[in-house]
């Protein structure tokens, strides 16, 4: 995420990603495009997930949402963003309807991407990720959508935080919490992981409730990237903790 504007200390909420998209409009701004490739790459596996939803098979949505990202990505991409979308994730999937609705045949027809592609996409993992994931009938493909997107954050500061503890010689602590992070911590279960990791339960209990800090933390900041204000932080956690079911405890 980059550094706070100027304006940070007169209350302007600092220039994320999305913002940084934002604030660019329709101008030719190299920051920007890169602000939005930043987040295609942390964002891309919803877009696929979806387009699978929609009946298509692995390499149709693998084409699928190359293309996609190769036009949001091409020159005018930028431009395409508009503030009423202050939500990258309500930005991208509005986007992705339309594609799929008015673009997606023209374009298996004439092939016009621009070459604008992101390289390191695995497609492998996504088709993977997709066979593993519980099927949920009751769930419209945008309510899926949403939870893609959030057990994505999730990975994605579980993988962080696994790491911050590997390097600080913490990994054995991490690996015995994280079943945990997500879901109540009854008495048997705390007292048996203390035990083995030679600790007290009220000290293991404190290790638990800092790392759930540590993860609503981390959580806060990848939401803070896709929404384009402060006010808007709090609001998009919230929807996107119930789209994936689960509460990490913030603290």
């Amino acid at each position: 995420m980059s550094g706070p504007p100027s304006g940070a200390a007169r209350g302007r909420f600092p220039t994320t990603h999305w913002s940084l998209v934002l604030e660019a409009g329709a101008g030719d701004d190299t920051a920007a495009r890169a602000a939005l490739e930043t987040l295609c790459r942390q964002y891309w596996y919803p877009i696929y997930a979806f387009v699978r939803r929609q009946g298509r098979t692995h390499h149709e949505a693998e084409d699928c949402t190359q293309e996609f990202l190769a036009r949001l990505l091409a020159a005018d991409g930028v431009a395409r963003a508009r503030p009423e979308r202050g939500r990258f994730r309500a930005f991208l999937l509005s986007s992705l309807r339309h594609f799929l609705a008015n673009e997606w045949r023209k374009t298996q027809a004439a092939k016009r991407g621009g070459g604008v592609v992101i390289e390191s996409l695995d497609w492998q993992d996504a088709e993977q990720r997709f066979a593993h994931e519980p099927a949920d009938p009751g769930l419209t493909p945008e309510q899926a959508f949403d939870r893609s997107w959030a057990q994505g954050m999730i990975d994605r500061a579980t993988g962080e935080l696994r790491d911050e503890y590997g390097k600080s010689g913490r990994g054995r602590l991490f690996e015995a919490l994280a079943p945990l992070l997500l879901g109540d911590a009854d008495a048997d279960s705390l007292a048996g992981k203390a035990e083995s990791l030679g600790m007290n339960t009220h000290a293991l209990t404190m290790a638990l409730h800092r790392l759930r800090r540590r993860l609503g933390e981390q959580l806060r900041g990848y939401v803070a990237e896709t929404v384009s204000g402060r006010s808007d932080v709090d609001e998009e956690l919230r929807h996107l903790i119930a789209a994936c079911g689960e509460a990490p405890k913030a603290g």
